[in-house]
């Protein structure tokens, strides 16, 4: 039997030292911690003490094992070596091949490159995409949008107007054919500052009131400005109407009561700028207050691009909602408008032309953003 002793930093230290020299059949016989010898042995750390033992025939096992290993890895490389010397010529010719199909892919999309650049300058050379760009509709549905149209834009005349109208009919989706009917009793109207909820309020429920013949309540949210509740209380009285005002959220059951025998119930909130958190939350507790409801998002039609999105994202928080587009008369292009019409065509309802009330308003359809797009031609 051989004995030996063997010192380490801790257990895993002098266990590896152990196995490396006497095998993982080593029998650990003692196992301490001591000061290491010298002088100044007792100023330095601990360590380890392991004294461990193995039978001798156990000693030339392990070395044998090891032998084995070494001469089959040296055996499994000089194979891989040969291996890599026989496949060298293969792996050439697999080289050659990847090379060639690179080369004929890079054509092919050179090719197809060519023809798709040709084909967009082409389009944007066309009359109907510069109808489409001065209108401020995003590049990118513009290009989705003529690529959907089966008739050769590229020929048409510049005067023909039958022509581009059928071309735009076809390229407008059919869905924008929205019948304002509420889904619920309580309608919410919300939106930015100073984009005319108050008039629209107005135009809506005189047309209801009037033209259908339903009861129609008003509450008035809006107490940041008198001028917004004395404006909604005149025409209340002109349509003779019933008129609630409420002051904080919790207020609008009281009023919701009151108003309990109307057949429609407008909720006119006071304005909120799409940058301001706060009052943006502010405006979440009013319309949690109320489970069944419907709520429409009140824009400008003089609102940018830019802006007209991240108004949006801000009201992105309630779930289902309809806009509508006021002050139609004060532009002349209709990019925020068409884009979402386009793209979201079931989110659009009214657009508002002007300000008297209760005329100035109608519902968005197909053939009302072809009007748009035809005006200037």
């Amino acid at each position: 039997m051989k004995v030996k002793k063997f010192y380490g930093v801790d257990n895993h230290d002098v266990i590896t030292k152990v196995k490396s020299e006497l095998g993982s059949n080593a029998v650990i016989l003692h196992q301490r911690k001591v000061k290491p010898k010298g002088i100044f042995g007792f100023l330095k750390k601990s360590v380890v003490e392991v004294v461990a033992a193995i039978e001798e025939n156990e000693i030339a096992t392990t070395m044998t094992n090891i032998t084995n290993m070494a001469k089959a890895q040296e055996i499994n490389l000089r194979e891989r070596a040969t291996l890599k010397s026989k496949d060298k010529e293969l792996q050439m010719e697999i080289n050659d091949i990847k090379s060639m199909l690179g080369t004929v892919v890079n054509q092919m999309q050179s090719i197809n490159l060519s023809k798709a650049t040709d084909d967009l300058n082409s389009k944007k050379n066309s009359y109907i995409y510069n109808v489409l760009r001065e209108n401020e509709i995003d590049e990118e549905l513009i290009n989705e949008l003529l690529n959907n149209c089966d008739i050769d834009i590229n020929d048409l005349e510049l005067k023909d107007k039958e022509t581009i109208k059928k071309i735009l009919a076809q390229i407008i989706p059919t869905t924008i054919n929205n019948n304002i009917d509420f889904n619920s009793k309580v309608i919410f109207f919300v939106g930015p500052t100073g984009v005319g909820k108050t008039t629209t309020i107005a135009k809506i429920a005189a047309n209801y009131n009037l033209e259908k013949g339903l009861n129609v309540g008003l509450i008035s949210a809006d107490t940041y400005r008198i001028a917004a509740v004395e404006q909604l209380k005149v025409y209340s009285d002109i349509l003779n109407i019933p008129l609630e005002v409420i002051y904080s959220p919790k207020e609008i059951h009281t009023a919701l009561e009151r108003l309990s025998n109307s057949d429609i119930i407008m909720i006119d909130t006071a304005g909120r700028s799409h940058k301001n958190s706060e009052h943006v939350d502010e405006l979440a507790l009013l319309l949690n207050e109320v489970k069944n409801k419907s709520v429409y998002l009140v824009i400008s039609s003089t609102t940018k691009n830019s802006d007209l999105k991240d108004i949006l994202k801000t009201y992105s928080f309630i779930e289902d909602y309809k806009i509508i587009f006021t002050k139609l008369d004060e532009v002349s292009t209709y990019g925020p408008i068409l884009n979402i019409a386009m793209r979201e065509p079931e989110y659009i309802s009214y657009v508002t032309t002007g300000q008297s009330v209760p005329d100035d308003i109608e519902v968005v359809t197909s053939n009302k953003i072809l009007d748009m797009l035809l005006k200037e031609i």
